[in-house]
């Protein structure tokens, strides 16, 4: 092989290597949008979950934000926590002549260390729905604000 066709060899790869490298670089999270979940009014029952209808297909994630203030389940009692949890439905939408779909639940937490996420593909579209649950909300109080990325490239 003579030194043009190395040379030729090598600066193909090095471009090959740098568009790849340049085109994964894009690929990233982006922010979709937060959702603030009132720890009195998006608690269920008695409450309304947060819902959106209209999810354009592709991946998402969904997490607790670390900074969020937390929900308080007994205010004014001892020894409670501010919760950084809140509960996940998805609808994933199909376009079979019967319309079946696929309901799928998540629980989303934070440990205190870092924000576990749960990735969700939609693949033809769905919708989801954001809510927390106590048997007795008149003593809850507090928020949680969750994070919504959808995966870009």
């Amino acid at each position: 092989m003579n030194k043009t066709v190395k040379k030729l060899i090598i600066a193909s790869s090095l471009a090959a290597t740098s568009l790849l490298m340049s085109h994964s670089a894009l690929a990233d999270w982006q922010s979709y949008k937060t959702v603030t979940l009132d720890g009195y009014g998006n608690l269920i029952p008695g409450g309304s979950a947060y819902v959106e209808k209209d999810v354009q297909a592709g991946v998402y994630r969904f997490r607790i934000d670390p900074t969020s203030a937390g929900v308080d389940y007994a205010s004014g009692q001892a020894g409670n926590t501010q919760s950084k949890s809140a509960a996940l439905r998805v609808y994933n939408r199909t376009s079979t002549a019967d319309h079946t779909a696929s309901v799928n639940y998540y629980g989303l937490n934070n440990d205190g260390i870092q924000a576990a996420g749960i990735i969700h593909a939609f693949p033809q579209g769905g919708g989801f729905d954001l809510f927390l649950e106590d048997w007795q909300r008149s003593d809850d109080s507090g928020s949680v604000k969750v994070i919504i990325e959808k995966w870009q490239q």
